[in-house]
């Protein structure tokens, strides 16, 4: 007779009664090894799915200690469900404690200590499927910089700048301005007196349709060799060429900042002219825009110090002319050239006529041919920082930036960093323009000769596109919002706004060639503000229809 038959009923319900028990026993042995091994309750168990889509962001991705990073996982999805649960490691120990499901999978956090830190996202949605991705934010330690740039570009006084020269100095120079004549003048800088620097004019359409506020360099070691002033050879004075506002290239610049770029430090100076040779008081000449040079020391002080010896390259009307990183063949001859020099100038190494680097970037980006979409982010990403231009690309689309790539080939720098062996984004002359509703994810009236393929291709391709979304999310919830930037507009137009009336007033609005009427600067950041109202609601109806995802509320 079958031994189940003869044992009935009940025998069969002790033998289930028994596995029932063994089978607890052992999963609450499993449940305390777990718990021994990690001192924590055990995570669930998951199981990784191609069906399930996670994505990591962070803004910004690196910089100085302390580091506030505000986290997103915008575009993490699933196939067929939905996500019950968004995780985040935070504080890279390879746990996830951080549950942000509540908060649409955002987070933030405030990294102390520099380091390179591993921050992992997992999502897992109601079938028990997951994804993981992970992103690395970067924290430098403030005394390892060379330039103490929380003094020189303080942001919370307005620093005084005069310059001592001679008449016959000051008339060369106006005499013709686009000759940038450079006087020897010794030059007071908050309170430290630098003998025997080089003042001159600067740039080119900022130079030509300013009026008399022109923008100005001090050369700290022009005839000096040597001389700096708190570790900067350069001193760069923008005068705000078409901004009323006067905020809008500081602005700019600290949201490049936020967004993970590596940007120049901007803070406000008042400009002072003193004549030698006559008994006059010194000039009163406007509030400038003091902002940070690419130079070695910023290349250094952003990528290390192993970095120096990469090729800078600058697109820029003023010098070579822009670059719109068209492959037109092995030869540098047979790229565009501006007053007879290549566009692609370089600003170093220019004694090695070697454009090799470039001209690589060039024919990987638009020069080759591909079997697949996997196979040119392969080859892109060995040559470039595809996520810097995302990020830049981010920035300069929300803020109608059109004298930028893609529209004009412009204001940029490419850095080929020897440590990373590929080339950094860096932005360069920022400004906003003025269309709320200029569409992020295609080109609204460009005017390169030719084409943008760098624009053009990396938006073709899903994933880029998704990140690139991710950015313009981050920015809209974390930084570009009415909230926020009537807080700074509003604040620095309050600091600034003593010294544009002082004196004679800021030649901007004041004396025999104003560029803007004084009303324009005293209601101008009010419609900065109305700009960022329109702009975000325009966007985030975009973001919501492309994608089918509505952006989270902003934070700031």
């Amino acid at each position: 007779m079958d031994q189940r038959a003869a044992e009935g009923p009940a025998g069969g319900f002790r033998r289930f009664e028994l596995a029932s028990i063994l089978l607890f026993t052992l999963a609450a042995v499993a449940v305390l090894v777990a718990y021994s091994a990690s001192s924590r309750v055990p995570q669930p168990v998951v199981v990784e799915s191609d069906q399930v889509f996670a994505q990591a962001s962070a803004m910004p991705d690196q910089g100085w200690a302390p580091l506030s990073v505000l986290f997103s996982a915008y575009g993490s999805h699933a196939e067929g469900a939905p996500l019950a649960r968004i995780e985040w490691d935070l504080d890279a120990n390879g746990e996830y404690d951080y549950d942000a499901t509540n908060q649409g999978g955002y987070a933030a956090y405030v990294y102390s200590k520099p380091g390179n830190y591993a921050i992992n996202l997992r999502v897992t949605d109601s079938l028990g499927r997951s994804a993981t991705d992970q992103i690395t934010v970067s924290v430098r330690l403030r005394a390892s910089s060379s330039v103490d740039y929380w003094t020189v570009f303080d942001d919370r006084r307005v620093g005084r700048i005069e310059v001592r020269l001679s008449q016959a100095d000051w008339d060369q120079m106006w005499a013709d301005p686009e000759s940038k004549h450079q006087a020897r003048a010794d030059a007071t800088i908050f309170g430290e007196t630098l003998r025997d620097v080089g003042f001159r004019m600067r740039g080119q359409f900022s130079l030509r349709e300013s009026g008399i506020k022109k923008p100005w360099k001090i050369d700290t070691d022009a005839y000096v060799d040597g001389q700096e002033f708190h570790n900067l050879r350069q001193l760069l004075l923008l005068n705000a060429i078409g901004d009323p506002t006067l905020l809008k290239e500081k602005l700019a610049y600290e949201m490049m900042a936020f967004a993970g770029l590596p940007a120049s430090h901007v803070a406000f100076v008042e400009l002072w002219i003193d004549i030698a040779d006559d008994s006059g008081a010194a000039l009163y000449w406007g509030i400038y825009a003091l902002a940070e040079r690419v130079d070695l020391k910023f290349l250094a002080n952003r990528f290390g110090q192993a970095s120096k010896g990469g090729n800078l390259y600058k697109a820029s009307h003023a010098q070579r002319g822009p670059m719109d990183l068209v492959y037109y063949g092995e030869q540098i001859e047979d790229y565009p050239t501006q007053d007879g020099k290549v566009a692609y100038g370089k600003m170093n190494n220019e004694e090695e006529a070697d454009y090799s680097d470039i001209i690589a970037l060039c024919r990987v980006l638009d020069g080759t041919d591909y079997a697949s979409e996997d196979e040119f982010r392969r080859a892109l990403e060995s040559v470039l920082n595809v996520d810097d231009f995302l990020r830049y690309l981010a920035v300069s689309v929300i803020l109608d930036n059109w004298d930028s790539y893609p529209y004009t080939g412009n204001n940029y720098y490419l850095f080929n960093n020897p440590v990373s062996n590929r080339f950094e984004w860096i932005p360069w002359d920022l400004t906003w323009g003025e269309n709320a509703q200029a569409p992020p994810f295609q080109r609204s009236g460009p005017t390169l000769a030719q084409r943008a393929p760098l624009y053009d291709r990396v938006l073709q391709v899903k994933q880029y596109r998704s990140q690139y979304a991710a950015y313009l999310d981050l920015l809209l919830r974390g930084w570009f919002n009415p909230r926020n930037i009537a807080d700074l507009a509003g604040r620095y137009h309050r600091l600034i706004a003593p010294y544009v009336t002082q004196s004679t007033g800021d030649k901007a609005f004041f004396g025999d060639q104003p560029m803007y009427p004084f009303p324009a600067f005293q209601d101008g950041w009010r419609r900065l503000v109305d700009f960022a109202t329109q702009r975000t609601g325009y966007l985030r109806s975009v973001l919501a229809v492309t994608t089918g995802m509505t952006p989270a509320p902003e934070t700031r």
